[in-house]
């Protein structure tokens, strides 16, 4: 390839050239985007999002307790348990999946942990960055679904949260009230008890240091008694813990004021939580999953703790018991000389005001425990219910799919263009020419339209072959002429008048090259002879519509002058043509044709024949410039023959549609004969192929202004074209989309 400075206009000129690459690179990349959209497109999944707010307390009840987040119950923990076994079955009840008689127990053991295991599907908790805010996300099928199930979710958590929160409250409550009709029936025995001996029995008057002597053997009876309670509670609490290896969720330490302020309450919440842990991870895993025991491993280790912890408060309750006990026996061994009657009074007085302490203590914890149920705590509030999804998560639009694919197929086509651009072997430019062959580019004919050869000639084909004659005004006729200025000057510095058109292969249209150059040199005034060198497929005898004989052929083999067979423009008015078509454009008197005559059966023959030799020295003393057609140079050896009789020989190039290795192998064939080949005509040049002022310039300067305007509202006229073309398709493919960009799923 040549070698010089590709500018924009290059680039241009290969977009025009090769335009159809990218416009269907473009469409077919637009087509398949949508079509692979189309059929990859997964189910449609819809995201609803219900928001709660959690708060750390909602109550002067809860607040005048010392209620509070411990450490473990941080916002990701709350967000943890929103998917959480219980609260899935509390969801599952609320949407109607699930019946409310159900047990957590009856679901994990029945085919209803189906739907349970849905429901962890659908849903995920996300903490908000910075906020006291838990988002409820729930993907499904059906947009409507999702909505009523994060909305359900939201729910089911409150519900939840108020019963766990509210939990100590009603089991304290309970237990207050077993303990409170206990003591109950203690102190009223214990009174009726005191009734009875007094009854029986004078009462006693006892001195000062009795007194102050059973006042001591009262208050350390009375604190054994509270050892002895909290002893009794661990004691179940111990026992309740040995069993935990079935049923860890069982295990209550936070409610047993035996134990509060103890390590064991605060193993006792992380004992919960991983429960809850455990329950979440067998909707996914099987029991044996590594998971799975891993965690029961955790929960057996704070079992354990829990475990020595309690054995540990036991042992120290049974020595305080010991130690007192002990006490109280010395104390009542020291004091022997009290009345036995005295010391029972003593004791049933005691038991009765013990039994009033404890009933008013308890009956105070009981009033507590009413104003605290009476204002329930809620923590958990819906902020944000979720609202009805309109568009699909996981399906990308449609519109974009396209828009990206029309981008690629631009770039593809755009690459493709240069791709094939740089494979192409035919040469494109002048300068390529010239480089490639080392002469002169003469001139550059751009394409016009013409009809293809037939076995008949129509006028309508003359006027469009004989451009230079029948259209003097049109861009291709001033490309002849010239062409002609560029050949006048050539054979000024040479001296030579006879010049051989051919070409490197067929197709290439030298013939209506030579033909309108003759014209164009018969319209300058000069003398011109157009001889038809072509004996294997002759056009030129068509073109004028005269006889093909007698002509070259038949003065060759004697039969004939060659003057006496000479078309003049008699003869061509006596011809096909009509006598205003011969007047339409001057010159044409100044043009004299022979033809190819009768088909030989050895062209090569006739034109190496000394008589074609003696005919063209002859006429090169009468004319003033000689034309000889001939066919291509490769195919056959005819213009190899006549190149050494004339003074140059001009090559007719289609640009475009012949490689430079046949084009450079025609030059090295005339150069091999001694021919002196002058240069090359560009023929066909398209403007989106040649240079563009052919497009621009010429009829400015040298069309009338009628064709100006013409041309100008022509080319207007094919813009409009290719607009409303383009408009169309855009309509049809909309009208095809409609539902799927605009109506439906994005």
């Amino acid at each position: 390839m040549a070698q010089y400075d590709v500018d924009l206009r290059d680039y241009w000129r290969i977009f025009r050239k090769r335009k159809a690459i990218v416009f269907l690179m473009v469409f077919l990349a637009g087509v398949s985007s949508y079509g692979f959209a189309k059929l990859k497109e997964p189910t449609p999944l819809y995201e609803a999002t219900a928001a709660v707010k959690i708060d750390r307390y909602t109550n002067i009840a809860d607040f005048l307790s010392g209620g509070f987040w411990t450490q473990t119950e941080t916002l990701t923990t709350q967000a943890f348990i929103i998917t959480s076994f219980p609260v899935l079955i509390k969801a599952a009840q609320e949407l109607g999946w699930l019946s409310e008689d159900l047990t957590p127990d009856e679901v994990q053991n029945s085919a209803a942990m189906a739907v349970v295991g849905r429901l962890k599907e659908m849903a995920t908790a996300e903490p908000e960055q910075g906020t006291n805010i838990v988002n409820i996300v729930v993907v499904g099928n059906d947009p409507y679904e999702s909505e009523k199930t994060a909305n359900a979710f939201a729910q089911a958590f409150r519900k939840f949260n108020i019963e766990q929160k509210n939990k100590q409250i009603f089991e304290t409550k309970a237990f207050i009230e077993k303990q409170l009709s206990e003591t109950s029936r203690q102190l009223k025995r214990a009174e009726e008890d005191l009734r009875t001996f007094e009854e029986s029995n004078t009462l006693l008057s006892l001195d000062a240091q009795t007194t102050a002597l059973i006042n001591r053997i009262t208050g350390l009876d009375k604190e054994l008694d509270t050892i002895k309670r909290n002893r009794h509670e661990v004691q179940e609490l111990l026992n309740s813990v040995s069993q935990a290896d079935q049923q860890p969720q069982e295990v209550r330490t936070r409610f047993s004021p035996a134990v509060k302020g103890s390590p064991v309450e605060t193993l006792g919440i992380q004992l919960r939580e991983l429960v809850l842990k455990r329950q979440d991870l067998l909707f996914e895993f099987p029991e044996q999953h590594p998971l799975v025991l891993e965690l029961n491993v955790q929960i057996n280790n704070v079992i354990r703790e829990i475990k020595n912890e309690l054995e540990t408060l036991l042992a120290r309750l049974e020595a305080q018991e010991s130690g007192i006990r002990k006490r109280l026996e010395t104390l009542i061994a020291e004091n022997q000389s009290i009345p036995q009657k005295a010391l029972e009074l003593a004791r049933l007085q005691r038991e009765l005001n013990l039994q009033s302490e404890l009933y008013s203590q308890l009956k105070g914890r009981y009033q507590e425990t009413q104003i605290k149920a009476s204002g329930q705590i809620e923590e958990v509030t819906v902020i944000r219910p979720a609202m009805l999804p309109q568009t699909p998560i996981n399906i990308p639009s449609k519109a974009m799919i396209i828009v990206t694919g029309i981008i690629m197929g631009l770039v593809i086509g755009i690459v493709f263009t240069f791709i094939a651009e740089t494979l192409d072997t035919s040469i494109g430019t002048i300068e390529d020419v010239e480089n490639l062959l080392n002469i002169p580019v003469l001139g550059v004919i751009p394409f016009w339209e013409k009809e293809e050869s037939g076995k008949r000639y129509s006028r309508a084909a003359r006027y469009q072959d004989l451009v230079a004659h029948f259209d003097p005004k049109s861009l291709a006729a001033e490309a002849f002429r010239s062409l002609r200025t560029n050949l006048q000057f050539i054979s000024i510095d040479r001296s030579g008048k006879s010049f051989l058109i051919t070409s490197s292969f067929v197709q290439e249209g030298k013939t209506a090259n030579v033909v309108n150059l003759a014209l164009s040199m018969a319209q300058a005034g000069d003398k011109v002879l157009l001889v038809e060198g072509d004996l294997r497929k002759p056009l030129v005898h068509k073109m004028f519509g005269i006889d093909k004989s007698p002509g070259l052929t038949d003065y060759v083999l004697g039969n004939y002058n060659w003057r006496d067979i000479t078309i003049t423009i008699t003869d061509v008015m006596l011809g096909e043509y009509q006598i205003e078509d011969i007047l339409r454009t001057p010159g044409l008197d100044n043009l004299n044709i022979m033809t190819a005559g009768t088909n030989p059966p050895n062209p090569s023959e006739i034109l190496r024949s000394p008589q074609f030799k003696a005919f063209l020295a002859e006429a090169y003393e009468e004319y003033d410039v000689i034309f000889l057609g001939a066919p291509p140079v490769l195919p056959v050896a005819d213009a190899t023959e006549i190149a050494t009789l004339v003074d140059g020989v001009i090559l007719v190039y289609k640009v475009g549609a012949i490689a430079r290795g046949i084009l450079n192998r025609a030059k090295l064939t005339l150069d091999n004969v001694n021919a002196k080949v002058l240069g090359v005509i560009l023929n066909n040049v398209k403007p989106e192929m040649g240079p563009d002022y052919f497009k621009y310039h010429a009829h400015y300067y040298y069309g009338p202004p009628s064709e100006t305007n013409v041309d100008t509202v022509f080319s207007g006229g094919k813009l409009i074209r290719y607009l409303l073309i383009a408009v169309a398709i855009m309509l049809i493919v909309l009208g095809i989309f409609w539902n799927d960009l605009f109506n439906g799923s994005p």
